[in-house]
């Protein structure tokens, strides 16, 4: 019987939907839920803020990510269109990824979810989402589909493809 379930979650549509699916499951098979975000230290300035735009990150910080994100749009602009190693974007990144996974665990929580823990990690979305499974012991791994269609998909590759391709255990893809 399935007993762990981890959902890779990074604040998209899909990825509400794929935190609701294993958020209910959770509750009705009482299986323990892992948050999994990996951090988008690789993604361009515009691609983080229209996230943390969405998400309204950047005009309503809360909670302890408040602190990190006291800055306007424009000054969030400014430090995610650094170098990707530079301190500041660093430290701008993992606010809006702590604000996300803070978000997430109190809708899996609104949604009775079991024994609700949380996890940021760095790295390859695919691998880090793989990596977190085995060490979380997760038997089922839940994922939001991007949609890039078949065409943009087979040449890229999803993230959600590269998990099911790999993954030693249940994977569940949401549209």
């Amino acid at each position: 019987m399935t007993r762990k379930i981890l959902v890779a979650y990074d604040g998209s549509d899909n990825s509400r939907r794929a935190l609701e699916l294993a958020s209910e499951l959770s509750a009705k098979l009482e299986m323990d839920l892992t948050i999994l975000h990996v951090m988008m230290h690789g993604k361009s300035a515009e691609e983080i803020l229209r996230l943390a735009e969405a998400e309204h990150i950047v005009r309503e910080p809360a909670g302890d990510a408040a602190e990190k994100l006291r800055m306007t749009a424009l000054n969030m602009r400014e430090h995610l269109g650094r170098d990707p190693a530079d301190a500041e974007r660093v430290r701008a990144v993992s606010a809006i990824g702590d604000q996300l996974v803070a978000e997430a665990q109190t809708m899996s929580d609104e949604l009775g979810a079991r024994n609700v823990r949380t996890m940021v990690r760095s790295g390859d979305y695919a691998e880090e989402i793989l990596e977190a499974a085995k060490e979380t012991g997760a038997d089922m791994v839940v994922v939001g589909s991007r949609g890039l269609g078949l065409i943009k998909g087979a040449l890229l590759g999803s993230v959600s493809m590269r998990v099911a391709e790999r993954a030693y255990r249940t994977v569940v893809t949401v549209r």
